[in-house]
């Protein structure tokens, strides 16, 4: 039969030829092989084979979209005047179906290599252009039988094109799928193979297992299999803040106490003295929480410990991200499980593998945000697998004691229990408050995509350690001093919280007086008031043994004399006896108190004063104002914080005579008038301190 005949025309081309290089047998093959990978990635689960197919779909399809193009448009003009037919429908919907596919994957891609993140409009229409594109393509592809151009009634119908240049044609086709495959294959099988070496990873020879079963006893903390794991899952937050991902967010972690919580030359000192005291595994008790690198990865021992790698990260990047299950027991009781590694993620510093890990967390994301969910870490029971501590008898070979607990505070204290829901806070709306970045290219990808825009929760966790970055000098020191102080101030400002957070200090001081007046020659009392007015927990909070929170209380007449004081440091920089100090005394088996931060001694508490969220606390004071005194009485009283007290830094810095510094939290300044002078009382205990008006055992 003629071409005349039957309104068959054959697939002509204006500019390729059917058996040239960029002949639709490998245009199609190679684009039967992106519609596949690209449906595999879709509904296959995170793998190996998985990110191959990303960065084989992503590069084939580059390659394609000008041969293509131009088959397209040969392939139109050759079979644009055939008669209409659903097949003809077929083809035209699939071209525009396909054209939109491949214009959003060049945005995808574009986003993928050189955004933050790929938008989700942008990652749906890719997704769901392909997925239309495909039927309509088969059916239009597909080998049919062709109506006569007439309409006679006995005209034959021609069976469907099986002629040898078309079984050609998809032989070849068949074939560039079949090799694209293999490829896809043999890089997967390699890379599995050289990377075998994640997975079988053990603990060191010679681990010691003195406390039980659980290799990471007497801390609390697991991993899902019980067995640990290598080190390189656990750091590397560098990778976070490389190529413009979390650069804002690593930034501020890096001046974090979190990033510092191993290094910490106290916390080392004591962990030294723990080692000899009670041997090196009793050093796990403290490492699920200061230094979880070490203790997951098996290098928690005195040998090893500060050489294990990633023992200069601390609270790591990963460690907080990838807890899988907490438990408000405390002693760092959570359970870890490591991400799973994208392709080239732990292959040293290549630029080529760090571009290519991180195009593929940014095209093909959904690993990365199941491993470093983030709905656990928004909850205020994240925190409290290390904000809440108890020495049991593994550590004190005695029994259990309840140690510091900002958890329990927070949950039974007023910002938790408030009964108007919108007036309750958690850890993160005040430790973490939003900051905002001055650019998108600071911003943080993940807050992006959600909608916070240039806002993200910072992770400086600002709160009162003024002293260990100074000691380390840690990037931004000054800044992270500065943030701290603010925040002992009560002088930062969260406009998110702005409206149920009240202003000022966190725990304002008030002077009052018993009596309008003070008569000289006579004794005059007044009142210091504390009250809890912004802090989640108890003020102060902590190693209440270590941390030094105490009232400073002085009087001067109006010549600037001063005639009574309270409070004041010694030569020796301690806190003089007899001053109002909230804090611990913790006691060791004989009844000694501990000062030194020994927690392996801690049985007990003989003196424990803090004040509750929302509650106050009250002291007396009295004196006997001279009989020679001009008035009026300009009484000043501080309330003074230091991080550790001066018996601790005389230990554990032995003749380097270092005070960590003070912050004035808050001050209170009143005007007492004198009432007429008494002649009869000239002589008397002018300016004594009077016994007995003192809070006992709160002594320095």
């Amino acid at each position: 039969m003629g071409e005349g005949t039957y309104q068959h025309l054959p697939i002509r081309h204006a500019f390729l030829s059917e058996k040239g290089v960029l002949s639709f047998a490998w245009v199609g093959g190679t684009l039967i092989f992106v519609a596949v990978t690209g449906l595999a990635i879709w509904l296959l689960p995170f793998s190996v084979p998985a990110e191959f197919a990303v960065l084989m779909h992503t590069a084939l399809g580059l390659v394609l979209i000008i041969p293509l193009a131009l088959w397209q448009c040969s392939h139109w003009l050759a079979a644009r005047r055939a008669r209409r037919s659903f097949r003809k429908f077929c083809g035209y919907a699939g071209f525009w179906t396909m054209a939109v596919t491949l214009a959003s994957g060049l945005v995808v891609s574009a986003q993928a290599i050189l955004s933050l993140y790929v938008a989700r409009f942008w990652d749906r229409l890719h997704l769901w252009s392909g997925v239309a594109a495909v039927p309509f393509l088969v059916y239009h592809a597909w080998p049919h039988a062709w109506k006569p151009a007439n309409n006679d009634i006995g005209a034959s119908i021609v069976p469907p094109d099986y002629s040898p240049g078309r079984r050609w044609l998809w032989q070849r086709a068949a074939a560039a799928v079949l090799g694209l495959t293999v490829v896809l294959a043999g890089l997967s099988v390699a890379y599995i193979a050289k990377s075998r070496r994640l997975g079988h990873y053990a603990f060191p020879a010679g681990y010691e297992l003195p406390y039980g079963k659980n290799p990471f006893s007497p801390s609390l903390a697991t991993t899902e299999n019980g067995k640990p794991v290598p080190p390189a899952l656990l750091a590397n937050s560098k990778s976070c803040g490389a190529s413009g991902c979390h650069t804002s967010i690593y930034q501020e972690w890096r001046a974090s106490a979190h990033r510092w919580a191993s290094e910490d030359v106290g916390f080392q000192k004591v962990q030294a003295a723990l080692i000899r005291n009670e041997g090196i595994p009793a050093a796990r008790y403290c490492a699920g929480c200061h230094d979880p690198v070490s203790l997951l990865s098996g290098y928690k021992d005195a040998s090893t410990g500060v050489e294990a790698p990633g023992f200069k990260e601390g609270a790591s990047c990963t460690a907080c991200h990838t807890m899988r299950r907490v438990d408000v027991q405390g002693n760092g009781n959570y359970v870890f499980a490591p991400a799973k590694p994208y392709l080239f993620e732990y292959y040293g510093n290549s630029r080529y593998a760090v571009a290519l890990t991180h195009f593929l967390i940014r095209a093909y994301p959904r690993q990365h945000d199941r491993d470093y969910n983030l709905s656990l870490v928004r909850r205020p029971e994240s925190c409290a697998s290390c904000h809440k501590q108890y020495i049991d008898k593994n550590i004190n070979h005695v029994g259990w004691v309840q140690l510091q607990n900002q958890y329990d505070d927070w949950r039974l204290g007023k910002w938790n229990t408030a009964p108007n829901p919108t007036h309750r806070l958690r850890c993160q709306d005040c430790h973490m408050y939003y900051q905002t970045v001055a650019s998108p290219a600071q911003a943080d990808p993940y807050d992006l995509k959600i909608g916070l825009g240039l806002k993200h929760r910072n992770h400086w966790f600002a709160a009162a350690n003024q002293w260990m970055p100074a000691m380390l000098h840690s990037p931004d020191w000054r800044g992270q001093i500065r943030r701290v102080n603010q925040w002992l101030k009560g002088q930062k400002v969260i406009p998110e919280i702005a409206r149920i957070w009240r202003t000022g200090p966190v725990m304002p001081i008030r002077v009052l007086a018993s009596t309008p007046t003070a008569t000289p020659g006579k004794p005059f009392e007044f009142h210091v008031v504390l009250t809890n007015n912004k802090a989640g927990h108890s003020v102060p909070t902590g190693p209440l043994d270590l941390i030094r929170l105490w009232v400073e209380v002085q009087v001067h007449d109006s010549a600037g004399r001063l005639i009574y004081h309270s409070g004041v440091l010694t030569r020796q920089d301690h806190v003089e006896p007899g001053t109002f100090s909230l804090k611990a005394v913790g006691v060791n088996p004989s009844g000694q108190a501990i000062v030194r931060h020994d927690l392996w001694h801690y049985v007990g508490a003989k003196w424990k004063r803090a004040v509750f969220p929302g509650y106050s606390d009250m002291y007396a004071y009295q004196f006997v104002v001279p009989a020679r005194t001009n008035g009026p009485l300009r009484i000043v009283a501080r309330l003074r914080y230091r991080k550790a007290n001066q018996y601790f830094m005389n230990w554990a810095f032995p003749g380097k005579d270092l005070m960590t510094p003070i912050t004035n939290m808050a001050t209170n300044e009143v005007e007492i008038p004198l009432a007429k002078r008494d002649l009869r009382a000239a002589g008397t205990n002018g300016g004594k301190k009077l016994p007995g008006l003192r809070a006992a055992g709160a002594r320095e």
